[in-house]
């Protein structure tokens, strides 16, 4: 019997310098809380270091990366 060829996707997740964050393609990156839940507000701190962690090569970004994406 063949294995179905099915991807699940689902928002990636990363953890850099203390923040835990989802990017969304469509509409960008947002933090979360230590439970995983959404904040409902994104501070120009968090917005400083995403732009930190956006400046890294794909590869070092990936090394932070704690969640999620297409299996």
């Amino acid at each position: 019997m063949a294995k179905p060829k099915n991807f699940i996707c689902g928002l990636r997740i990363y953890r850099y310098k203390g923040w835990m964050f989802e990017v969304r393609p469509t509409s960008g990156p947002w933090p979360l809380k230590k439970n995983g839940s959404l904040r409902k507000r994104a501070s120009m701190a968090f917005y400083k270091i995403f732009l930190e962690w956006s400046n890294l090569e794909s590869l070092q970004r990936e090394e932070y990366r704690v969640g999620r994406g297409c299996r």
